[in-house]
């Protein structure tokens, strides 16, 4: 085995959080290595020419390759698990930046009630609404403790959007439900799709508030935290599974990686595959163990590890990493880890066709359309409902491109339109009529929250293996029928909009899909790590340090107790900012190893 010359601290990937890590601990004089299992890439000269949807969204370019490592799903334990042979329900991102390259950046902070989850439904409802085995908790950490770092982030990165509730003061044309800011957004909201005006002019009529998903997408040029103006977007159209070509999406790439690289004490070892987090007599973590692209075991030793890779990847590495000192892996001695797994509800409730008119979607993305959070969370009474939770609804239109165009357009109207299955025709003049509509139809979106349950979670799968023979992460995960009454309520609403846009044909699904790994579901897979007030109820403590080996640091959505209906990465981002500030403040690498307190 190779072994390298200690670092300060060592990261798992470089994506998000790593690189926020590095360029925080490297101005501080720290060393920092990040172990990346994917390539280099750079907005020049990577992205220039990457308009290809073969390339990028049939063959997954900037994805986890699934052929090396997959994982396993089964709805419950009693059934059997079966691994995914391709790609479906979420998206996890390879190479330098990770996922933060080719994500959509809608970039929300979670409710404040989303934090004190269990604490605030109990009070105001009582224990019965919750659902059976659910094991849903308070985060250790509140949105006023990390309002001063949502903001320094979206500062820090440049963020767009329309201020909602300023200092307590609602403002219009923002979201009113949305936690106190301190400062407005730096920049404003992106130009709104024309679809989206649809959906936002019906929305209102029905008494609801519509307005501009906040993004990481820049409106106008701007000048991040590295002092390199960038440019505003161009509404390419190409962004979800692309890197952007004009630098207008934010991602470590843009400010992080780059200023750390430059201090001259941050490396990433690219094509290096992590394989276990070794550790000393006392269970604490002497750095991490990973295969190198000479094909050879190589150790890098750092007095801090952070295990900053996809949720997923990050509790499975914890499960793999067993010793004398955890013999059931790092975080798992009162059998806390692969916990509350959950996932986001992102179906569509109801698309309209609208005959002779088209709305440019081949331009901008979810960025660009209205929303509405009036059955977000707790935002409205659930008394009587017999569900808890929330969801947003928007209009998804954007990124229309050739290949993914044909799927979902309502089917026209009429004989042989339809299979004898009531599918739409796949096939002669049915389908050419079908497509000549791709530019007029508009679907609504449900991004709804995902409770926890005590029979949801994550385990090492006894049948089947990666490419090095290791145990594959096993999901056992399915929907309740609280999120059955969830979903039938908000697609409802979802569907009374419809009704108001007054489509020619229109597909309404009232009912949610049944749970599978096949159909996408969003990436934001969370929790499996979670974060509590101490180890009977958690594996890592508010910072992220596991509770049983405290200089290794989770980072990222496997922290998360519950899964809120919103696009992690603004709080994923703002965890990272608090937990680097802990650790400066209480001068953390003075004894790595000891709590932060």
């Amino acid at each position: 085995m190779i072994e390298h010359p200690e670092v300060d601290v060592v990261t798992v990937g470089a994506g998000w959080t790593a690189g926020i890590a590095a360029q925080q601990l490297t101005a501080q004089g720290l060393t920092v290595v990040s172990i990346e299992k994917g390539r280099a890439q750079w907005t020049w000269p990577d992205f220039a020419h990457n308009h290809d949807e073969l390339r990028f969204t049939a063959r997954h370019e900037l994805m986890h390759e699934i052929e090396r490592e997959t994982w396993t799903w089964r709805p419950n334990d009693r059934m059997p698990s079966l691994p995914m042979r391709q790609y479906g329900a979420f998206h996890p991102g390879s190479n330098v930046g990770g996922a933060g390259v080719h994500w959509s950046a809608v970039m929300w902070r979670f409710l404040p009630t989303d934090f004190d989850y269990l604490s605030h439904h109990t009070e105001r409802y009582g224990r019965d609404l919750l659902p059976d085995g659910h094991s849903n908790q308070d985060w250790p950490v509140g949105y006023d403790e990390l309002e001063p770092h949502f903001t320094q982030f979206e500062v820090d990165t440049g963020m767009s959007g329309q201020t909602g509730n300023l200092n307590g003061e609602i403002l219009e044309g923002g979201n009113p439900y949305e936690g106190p800011r301190s400062r407005p957004y730096p920049l404003p909201p992106l130009a709104p799709t024309r679809a989206g005006l649809r959906f936002a002019e019906a929305a209102e009529a029905l008494g609801y508030t519509p307005f501009v998903q906040p993004s990481s997408i820049l409106s106008e040029g701007y000048t991040d935290m590295s002092g390199e103006p960038r440019a505003g977007c161009v509404y390419c159209g190409f962004c979800t599974r692309y890197g952007c070509h004009v630098d207008a999406k934010s991602s470590a790439l843009t400010a992080h990686i780059p200023m750390a690289l430059d201090t001259g004490r941050y490396e990433i070892r690219t094509r290096c595959y992590v394989t276990r987090i070794p550790v000393d007599d006392t269970g604490l973590a002497t750095g991490i163990e990973y295969l190198g692209p000479d094909g050879r075991e190589h150790f890098q030793p750092a007095r801090t590890v952070l295990v900053s890779g996809y949720t997923m990847s990050n509790v499975r590495l914890l499960m793999l990493s067993t010793s004398d000192a955890h013999p059931d892996g790092i975080g798992n001695a009162r059998g806390q880890l692969g916990r509350n797994a959950t996932h986001q509800i992102w179906q569509q409730p109801t698309i309209g066709r609208f005959d002779g008119e088209r709305f440019n979607t081949y331009m901008g993305n979810t960025s660009t359309s209205h929303a509405i959070y009036d059955f977000a969370g707790d935002v409205f009474d659930h008394s009587g409902l017999g569900f808890i939770g929330g969801g947003q609804l928007f209009a998804d239109a954007g990124e229309r491109l050739p290949i993914g165009t044909v799927e979902g357009i309502p089917t026209a109207q009429g004989e042989g339109a339809e299979t004898a299955d009531g599918e739409p025709r796949e096939w002669g003049q049915a389908f050419k009529d079908r497509i000549r509509h791709w530019d007029s139809y508009i679907p609504i979106t449900m991004q709804a929250e995902s409770p926890a349950y005590e029979f949801n979670r994550f385990d090492l799968d006894p049948t089947y293996t990666d490419f090095l023979g290791r145990p594959l992460l096993r999901i056992t995960f399915d929907w309740t029928d609280n999120e059955r009454r969830m979903y039938a309520f908000i697609a409802e609403r979802a569907m009374e909009i419809m009704d108001r846009m007054q489509p020619t044909a229109r597909v309404d699904n009232p009912e949610i899909e049944p749970y599978n790994v096949v159909d996408y579901q969003s990436t934001h897979i969370q929790g499996g790590a979670i974060m509590g007030t101490d180890p009977s109820n958690s594996v890592t403590n508010r910072y992220g340090q596991v509770w049983d080996a405290p200089n290794v640091v989770v980072t990222g959505a496997a922290l998360f107790p519950q899964n809120p209906g919103a696009n992690p990465t603004a709080t994923v981002n703002a965890l990272m900012y608090h937990t680097l500030e802990a650790m400066r403040e209480q001068n953390y690498f003075r004894a790595p190893g000891e709590l932060l307190s």
